[in-house]
């Protein structure tokens, strides 16, 4: 049994505790009361008992679902518009009444930590892309639990269970098929180097409005460093010589002194890159769910699948419930459905790649990354503690750099 569980349940038998003293105390004063004190009626129904969170020692779906459906409506936070469709379908397979709202993942946190601090919890659900937001400010505070559904625990790896982790995001690197048979460089140190990347430039989002980008730049300096100084190494045929503190340090100055052109959204992003008609268009950097606007918008987007060391990167999303949710079973389901292949499909269908290993990619993925997961840098949870504190400090690099 978990301890959210064995604490609820200490509470709920501490409360039956009281009201049996108090059913006795009540007997008693009626059995001494003249015969004139009005009584109860026979008829009238047993006050029922308070719905208990169902735990996870013999764990059992069928249980879930049935105290799921005795509580009431939910609310599940997201950062994607998917989470519409996903809300809507869980409701109707589940019968409860569910909203799935779009909320951007930082002003989703403060809005989650106001709503704690209120005592008026809105969200019972959150899907948050910042999960270093998630273990070192939002679980340590108390504004949510992690739960990982006990059945399902063995399919999701280890490494992704504390948060839970519920897809990863690719973010690829891409180019014009219009101007461009194939990608136009092969080694991600071509993207600092005008000469080598062309008049069209390199485009992105702001990493200054993003945490995404910052944690990035944390897991490469740690995890990637020794493969970011073979890759330079393998395209001006020299050993990287720097006085920066890791090769990724000394990439991510380059990248900001060749003067990128920034964006607000990932959006904005696939646009300059993949609207026809240019001379000379960019490459750029965004999400793999970008490149379904070759269809919906005529866009020519490609992406760049021999780029090294890596072709993009994929940001871990955290699914957890609200401490002070009233409907604690409900939000389980919820949380259990999004981790099967039916619940998280409409965003498999974008190219996220669920944390469920049975979980088959979608054939809807526009960019094809589940083709790319050997080419992808995939963060490592375990120094997501170490992101949340280097972060401001890459963000401070950038901006000292930034031409």
């Amino acid at each position: 049994m978990n301890h959210t569980h064995s604490v609820r349940r200490r509470a709920f038998d501490g409360w039956r505790g009281k009201v049996v003293v108090a059913v006795g105390a009540a007997a008693l004063l009626a059995a001494c009361a003249p015969s004139s004190t009005p009584q109860a009626s026979q008829d009238e129904p047993p006050a029922e008992d308070p719905v208990v969170p169902v735990g996870d020692e013999d764990f059992d779906l069928d249980d879930l679902i049935a105290a799921a459906q005795e509580e009431g409506e939910l609310t599940v936070y997201d950062g994607t518009g998917k989470i519409e469709q996903m809300a809507a379908e869980f409701q109707e397979k589940y019968g409860i009444t569910t909203a799935g709202i779009k909320v951007d993942s930082a002003e989703m946190a403060e809005k989650m930590t106001r709503e704690a601090q209120a005592g008026n919890v809105t969200a019972d659900v959150a899907a948050l892309s910042d999960v270093p937001a998630v273990s070192e400010q939002l679980v340590p505070q108390g504004i949510v639990e992690n739960w990982v559904p006990p059945d399902l625990a063995g399919l999701i790896p280890e490494t992704m269970h504390d948060p839970l982790i519920v897809i990863t995001d690719p973010s690829l690197y891409a180019y014009n098929t219009e101007k461009h048979d194939t990608c136009p460089v092969s080694n991600v140190w071509a993207l600092t180097d005008e000469e080598l990347l062309g008049d069209g430039g390199f485009v992105m989002q702001d990493p200054l409005g993003k945490p995404d980008y910052a944690d990035w730049w944390n897991q490469l300096s740690v995890h990637g460093d020794d493969l970011m100084r073979q890759a330079y190494e393998d395209l001006y045929g020299e050993p990287l010589e720097t006085s920066e503190q890791s090769a990724t340090h000394e990439w991510i100055k380059r990248l900001a002194e060749s003067g990128p052109l920034l964006t607000k959204s990932s959006e904005e992003a696939s646009e300059a890159v993949g609207a026809q008609g240019q001379s000379n268009p960019p490459m750029g950097l965004m999400s793999s769910a970008k490149f379904r606007n070759n269809d919906d918008k005529g866009y020519v987007l490609g992406v760049c699948d021999e780029i090294e060391p890596w072709v993009g990167f994929a940001k871990p999303k955290a699914i957890v419930m609200a401490s002070g949710t009233s409907n604690p079973n409900a939000a389980k389901l919820f949380i259990h459905y999004a981790m099967t292949a039916e619940g998280i499909k409409p965003q498999v269908d974008d190219g996220k790649l669920s944390a469920n290993s049975e979980v088959p990619p979608s054939d809807e993925d526009p960019s094809n990354a589940a083709e790319l997961t050997d080419r992808i840098f995939f963060f490592d949870n375990a120094t997501a503690a170490e992101d949340w504190a280097n972060r401001q400090n890459m963000h401070d690099f950038w901006r000292v750099n930034r031409r």
